[in-house]
């Protein structure tokens, strides 16, 4: 260790060492002069000086605390928040706030009144507004309802108990947010959210005013065709005007800011979007990112066969309305709404008359200036099945296409066949990636909040059940010790051996990976879409456990369209057994190959998606 590794070390000794103590005690003893006012004030300087410094302070080991992105670390920062709270609180208040009692009504409120009294806007907004990622015992549906009860209390004390002296300007509210959308962990709670995210929507438009905005075109035009409807007007002008408007062409506008790179919602989206018909639509699309920043292998393919139509948005609301407003833009589509937050908040202001959403982030928007969502009847419950209304799901009104509702090209076609950088590279084998010919290979590369202790039982259950079977799973994620704790506990240290985990991989890679497995794993109850479709596409058989909401039933949808249904499950044992036998039985996993591989046609490139989606601009 040298001198200068010793000093630091020291200093951050010190820091904590006099951030764990009675703060609010010494101030008052050393400052005894000071009025209130004063007190408070030096108070709030010393807090933010500490919270500036909270990655020092904190003493958690989760996860790595000096890399890990603020929206996945949060939640571990949690206690040591609480806790510099504490110590800059009276002593009564330190007392009880020391409880941490997260699921109290009345300590959250409590533990917010200190907040605002410390000055701290920012931590208010995270502390309540932000969902954590990770739950200890989220197999238990007790902590997780619990948790958005007073999640949802908070808020609707908030919208009647808000003192606007802490209103967010959007500059502070954009930083503060890091890029983070608070609720997106919401979707993995597998609970219906429409209360929550439009309680959510109603807090946001008070302490953000200025997310409240109408077109001033769109005001102007309401009002003329009030005027319109009052006046007596010459039957032949009306209908003049009315044929030149028929023939005049609509305009589209696509918002998202997942097409820098080839994200899962660029690949559900740039085909329809390429696909609308030229001769009835001008077709736009815009993003808060500039032209140049565009990276991925087809967002550079689709973002120059768009160029022309390409709006770049700036980087602030403003500029963005100003941008949009001369279009005048009959439709604006969100496509994924929840998880990049410039498109999300602008989704708050009226531009276009008519606004929709469909799944990217598969969850309602909660945004009561967004009039439809987009789904398709092979994703959505039907009502005569579990006596359950989709609508109830969505606070848009929800349209159901008849057909998937995307245009999906085959990923090796769309990656490698058409790519001149993996022209004359050929697929790995088994024996490269170090499997041995009798190991059967179970993929799972998804997203870690997408793991809960009931999948995590399945994947051991398979395990049991397969001798040879090795699971793949993805750590691109940072997942906390906790939760690794977790797997450990649930999978045991011999079957632990079995799994492999594989950091972030290059599209090819990544491809090349899922090609060489026997059976891929949906997780549940929120599955996969573009992992399925990737699995699909080299005829490997998926096991799904459909669910109630559109987050967990796009694979048995796509099963369905097939016309295939013996991969679909109704019970976690059911998973297990049903993978296992298909990962051992090698002729049962050669019929169902088959069998994908003749029906898979009926899923890709559909046509009929194209068709609906320049049908439905034209009704609405």
């Amino acid at each position: 260790m040298n001198k200068n590794t010793i000093v630091n070390h020291n200093n951050i000794l010190t820091l904590r060492n006099y951030a764990s103590q009675h703060i609010h005690n010494i101030v008052s003893t050393r400052h005894k002069d000071l009025d209130t006012n004063k007190m408070q004030l030096k108070l709030q300087s010393i807090f933010k000086e500490l919270l500036n410094k909270i990655r020092l302070l904190s003493i958690t080991d989760e996860v790595d605390i000096d890399n890990t992105p603020m929206s996945f670390l949060f939640q571990h920062l949690r206690p040591s928040i609480i806790q510099l709270v504490a110590n800059c609180s009276s002593k009564v208040d330190k007392l009880f706030l020391e409880k941490g009692l997260y699921n109290n009504l009345e300590w959250c409120i409590r533990f917010y009144k200190s907040l605002k009294l410390l000055n701290a806007k920012d931590i208010i907004v995270w502390f309540f507004f932000h969902i954590p990622y990770y739950n200890k015992n989220n197999i238990d549906s007790i902590e997780i309802d619990k948790q958005r009860d007073v999640y949802i209390k908070m808020l609707e004390y908030f919208i009647i108990n808000w003192d606007s002296r802490l209103n967010f300007t959007e500059h502070e509210f954009v930083f503060l947010s890091n890029q983070t959308c608070m609720p997106y962990a919401t979707s993995y709670h597998n609970r219906n959210s429409i209360l929550l995210l439009a309680t959510y929507c109603k807090l946001l438009r008070k302490i953000c005013p200025w997310l409240n905005y109408y077109s001033p075109n769109l005001a102007e035009k309401v009002l003329k065709e009030k005027y319109n409807k009052n006046t007596q007007i010459n039957t032949q002008i009306n209908t003049q005007s009315i044929s030149i408007k028929n023939t005049s062409k609509k305009k589209i506008c696509f918002i998202s800011d997942s097409f820098t790179t080839d994200t899962s919602v660029l690949r559900d989206r740039v085909s329809i979007i390429g696909k609308l018909d030229r001769n009835i639509y001008d077709v736009y699309f815009a993003s808060f990112y500039p032209f140049e920043s565009i990276k991925g292998i087809i967002a550079k393919v689709f973002m120059e066969r768009i160029k022309n139509n390409y709006i770049y948005l700036g980087n602030n609301l403003t500029n963005a309305r100003n941008i949009l407003e001369p279009y005048k833009f009959d439709f604006i589509v969100y496509p994924d709404i929840g998880m990049k937050l410039l498109p999300t908040l602008l989704a708050y202001s009226r531009i276009a008359s008519v606004q929709l959403t469909t799944w990217g982030h598969s969850e309602t928007s909660g945004i009561d200036t967004i009039d439809y969502f987009i789904s398709s009847n092979y994703f959505e419950p039907m009502l005569d099945t579990n006596n359950i209304n989709p609508q109830s799901h969505y606070t848009e009104k929800l349209i159901l296409f008849k057909s998937l509702g995307t245009f999906y090209i085959s990923p090796h076609k769309l990656f490698i066949d058409n790519n001149p950088k993996y022209k004359n590279q050929k697929f790995k084998k088994r024996v490269d990636y170090g499997f041995k010919p009798n190991q059967v290979l179970y993929v799972c590369l998804q997203t870690f909040y997408k793991l809960n202790p009931e999948f995590e039982n399945c994947l051991s259950r398979i395990l049991e059940l397969d001798p040879n079977g090795i699971i793949l799973l993805s750590n691109t994620f940072p997942f906390c010790k906790s939760h690794l704790k977790r797997i450990k506990h649930i999978i045991g240290d011999e079957k632990l051996k079995r799994m492999r985990w594989y950091g972030s991989l290059e599209k090819d890679e990544f491809l090349n990976l899922v090609s060489i497995c026997d059976v891929c794993l949906d997780p549940f109850p929120f599955g996969g879409f573009n992992t399925s479709y990737d699995a699909f596409d080299y005829n490997i058989p998926v096991i799904t456990l459909e669910g109630d909401f559109l987050h967990g039933r796009f694979t048995s949808g796509l099963y369905r369209k097939m016309g295939l249904d013996e991969c679909i499950v109704n019970t976690s044992e059911d998973y297990a057994k049903l993978a296992s036998s298909i990962g051992i039985n090698e002729k049962l996993r050669h019929k169902i190959n088959r069998n994908i591989e003749m029906k898979k046609n009926m899923i890709f490139q559909e046509q009929e998606s194209v068709t609906e989606w320049n049908d439905l601009f034209q009704v609405l």
